[in-house]
């Protein structure tokens, strides 16, 4: 994407929700058109003529971020957790017949969203420096 322009953006009640850019999409693909497109959530602003490489979805354009990925990994896993602990339980349920009161699968719950988060951070922060060594 060639940025043409970079604004501050605001949503519906007037807060700031970071820089958008709107630039010239370049596809990879041979054959496919260039179009005018906007960069949500930019990194920083970036100077008018740069080149930044983006991904698409459902018409806009995202920069890879540290931020963003730890974000969705540690809501994936947050929400992944009690399924995890859940199926563990009904296995065993399933295997001995009788459920388990020894707050076993409880301890998995808590041990699955801890590790949700600390791997989130780990993911963005990872990321975040990859990027910034390999631009």
């Amino acid at each position: 994407m060639t940025i043409t322009s970079c604004y501050e953006a605001t949503d519906a009640q007037g807060s700031q929700v970071g820089t958008n850019c709107r630039g010239t999409y370049e596809p990879r693909a041979a054959g496919e058109p260039r179009r005018q497109v906007t960069l949500d959530k930019a990194a920083g602003p970036h100077e008018p003529g740069s080149t930044v490489e983006v991904r698409m979805a459902r018409g806009r354009a995202h920069e890879l971020s540290g931020y963003a990925l730890g974000t969705w990994v540690t809501v994936t896993g947050v929400i992944l957790a009690p399924f995890l602990a859940l199926s563990l339980s009904f296995r065993a349920y399933a295997r001995d017949a009788t459920w388990s009161h020894h707050g076993d699968y409880v301890f998995v719950f808590i041990v699955a969203e801890f590790a949700a988060l600390v791997l989130g951070v780990v993911v963005g922060v990872l990321v975040s420096i990859a990027l910034a060594l390999f631009g």
